[in-house]
C-alpha cells in the first residue's frame, strides 16, 4: 500500500516541485526533485503580476460560489427526497428509487445538449444559477441514494416516540433525522464540493463570459497562455486549485469514511 501511495503521489509532488523552481531549472535532464533555489515567483505571477492571469483570482471566487451553492442545494434537496423514500410508505416508492439509481448509469455527456437548451431558454447561461443548478442535478441521484441508505439504518422507535409527542413528518425530519445524519450529510457535502470544484465540461459549455469562468476553465486558458514559455505558472495554478480540496479532505476525512461506512458503500 505504501508503494502504491508513493506511486500515486509522484505526479502531485512533481507539480508542487515544478511550481517552486526557477524557469531555467524546470526542464533539465536528469530532472531535479528538490527545487533549489526555491522560489514563489510563479505564484506571484499567477495571482498578481501578469495580465494573462488577471482572472485567476476571480475564477477562484467563481469556483467557491458555485461549489458552496451546489453543496447547499444538493444536501437540501437530496435529504428532502431521501426521507420519504426511506421512512414513508406510498405507492410507487420503489419505482421512483429504482429510476433515481438507474439515472446514475447515464453518462453526464448524454444530457449535455438538453441541459444546455434548457439553461439557454431559462436565460441562465453565464450565470451562477446556470452553473449551480445543473451541477447539483448531476449529484442529486447519488445524494438521494447515499442518504436513503443512511436513513434506513435509523431505528423506527425514534419516529414512533416523536409521533406520540405530537410531532409531524416535517418536525421529525428536521429535529430528529437531520441532526443524527451529520456523518452522511458531511460525506455528501464533500463529494458534492469536489465534483463542483473540479467540473470542467459543463462550465466550458455554459459560460461565454471570461469573468464568469470557474477555476478549471481558467486553468485551461492559463495553460494555453504559458505552454510555450514556462510550466512554472501552470504548475503554480494547478497547485493553488488543489489546495481547497486538500484542506477539505484533511479536515473531514473521518467524516467521509464514516459516511461511507454507515451508508453501506463499503469498497
Amino acid at each position: 500500500m505504501a508503494g502504491f501511495a508513493i506511486l500515486w503521489l509522484l505526479p502531485a509532488v512533481w507539480v508542487l516541485v515544478t511550481s517552486l523552481k526557477l524557469t531555467e531549472n524546470i526542464i533539465r535532464v536528469p530532472p531535479e526533485w528538490i527545487p533549489w533555489p526555491a522560489t514563489l515567483v510563479h505564484y506571484g505571477e499567477v495571482l498578481f503580476s501578469s495580465s494573462r492571469t488577471a482572472r485567476i483570482g476571480r475564477a477562484f471566487v467563481n469556483s467557491a460560489i458555485v461549489s458552496v451553492g451546489t453543496v447547499a442545494l444538493v444536501v437540501l434537496t437530496s435529504a428532502m427526497a431521501a426521507y420519504p423514500l426511506a421512512r414513508m410508505r406510498f405507492r410507487g416508492r420503489n419505482v421512483i428509487f429504482a429510476l433515481l439509481v438507474g439515472s446514475l448509469m447515464i453518462p453526464n455527456a448524454v444530457v449535455l445538449v438538453p441541459q444546455y437548451i434548457l439553461t439557454h431558454r431559462l436565460g441562465w447561461l453565464s450565470t451562477y444559477q446556470g452553473l449551480i443548478v445543473p451541477e447539483a442535478a448531476m449529484t442529486f441521484a447519488f445524494g438521494v441514494f447515499l442518504l436513503r441508505q443512511f436513513f434506513l439504518t435509523m431505528p423506527a422507535e425514534l419516529e414512533d416516540a416523536a409521533r406520540i409527542d405530537g410531532a409531524g413528518p416535517w418536525r421529525i425530519f428536521t429535529r430528529i433525522l437531520l441532526p443524527l445524519s451529520q456523518p452522511a450529510l458531511g460525506a455528501l457535502a464533500i463529494f458534492a464540493f469536489r465534483s463542483a470544484w473540479n467540473d470542467f465540461l459543463w462550465p466550458l459549455i455554459a459560460v461565454n463570459k471570461p469573468e464568469m469562468f470557474p477555476l478549471p476553465v481558467a486553468l485551461a486558458l492559463l495553460r494555453g497562455a504559458y505552454s510555450s514559455e514556462s510550466y512554472g505558472p501552470i504548475m503554480a495554478g494547478a497547485t493553488l486549485s488543489a489546495l481547497p480540496l486538500l484542506v477539505v479532505f484533511l479536515l473531514a476525512n473521518r467524516r467521509i469514511i464514516e459516511g461511507a461506512r454507515v451508508s453501506g458503500l463499503k469498497g
